[in-house]
């Protein structure tokens, strides 16, 4: 027959009251930050038109990351309906493709994100708008300001490019009266200077205001106008140009090297006076 040996509390090799209350202590904690995590990874809720709330991000950096295209973003206070509106083209022989409304902080907090639902029905060649969009069911809740909460429309066929279009988001009913898109970016890398460059769909260079940006390399050779991880914003001009997509090139420097990074944008414009938006 089997016995049951029992050992005293104070044998030799067995942790202390102190010693255990100090290894649950540091379980507790640990196991706090296993919910936490858990939360975080899948804290996305689901509404009639999108998923939105928080979700893991990935940590390795790409040259650039895009994380918006406005062309109006009215600020917005807490408990707002928001709407985005933007234009989607009839293309020739209609050919299956994907839209999508996005949005993510500008600075990276809380890893918010939403996305439109895949169900909802867009009108080809005519305005569209998303809505609603409550900030009281998750913007407000974790605290994000209006500037910086970035949008994204695009649409994508198979595997090409996604085209983007510039985007209004806004809380009550107006027309635009902005000639310029604003972008908002991600860099991967430190920059020195950045150049950008708009070509049509032939591949032709269009006309525009040169846009570089940088710092002062006259002054400091190693200065940086950007460090990687930083977010970068500018406007765009594109009011001249005729109706149709068209390519950004976004070609960045890096100091110390001739290594240089880039980006390729697809964008649909839409001109303002074309409908009177």
């Amino acid at each position: 027959m089997m016995q049951q040996r029992m050992f005293p509390c104070n044998v030799a090799g067995m942790p202390s009251s102190a010693a255990l209350r100090k290894r649950c202590q540091a379980l507790g904690l640990f196991l706090a930050l296993l919910v936490a995590t858990c939360v975080l990874a899948d804290g996305m809720k689901d509404f009639d038109n999108r998923r939105e709330g928080t979700n893991v991000h990935p940590n390795a950096l790409e040259d650039f990351t895009l994380l918006g295209v406005h062309r109006n973003f009215e600020s917005f206070p807490k408990n707002a309906n928001l709407h985005v509106r933007f234009f989607l083209p009839q293309l020739p022989g209609n050919p299956k493709r994907e839209v999508s409304v996005e949005a993510a902080e500008i600075q990276d907090s809380f890893h918010y994100f939403m996305q439109s639902k895949a169900s909802i029905q867009w009108k080809d060649g005519n305005w569209n708008i998303f809505e609603p969009w409550p900030t009281k069911d998750v913007i407000d809740g974790l605290g994000i300001q209006a500037d910086n909460l970035g949008v994204l429309v695009k649409y994508q066929i198979a595997n090409k490019l996604p085209v983007y279009l510039p985007a209004d988001v806004y809380q009550n009913k107006g027309q635009s009266g902005k000639h310029t898109y604003t972008f908002h970016l991600l860099t991967g890398q430190d920059l020195q200077s950045l150049e950008i460059s708009v070509t049509n769909i032939a591949g032709t260079e269009m006309k525009l205001p040169k846009l570089e940006l940088k710092c002062p390399r006259n002054l400091h050779p190693n200065c940086k106008l950007y460090a990687a991880g930083d977010t970068l914003a500018f406007d765009l001009d594109m009011s001249p140009l005729s109706e149709g997509e068209y390519y950004l090139k976004l070609v960045g420097h890096a100091p110390r090297t001739s290594t240089q990074t880039s980006l390729d944008i697809a964008l649909y414009h839409r001109p303002n006076w074309s409908d009177g938006h």
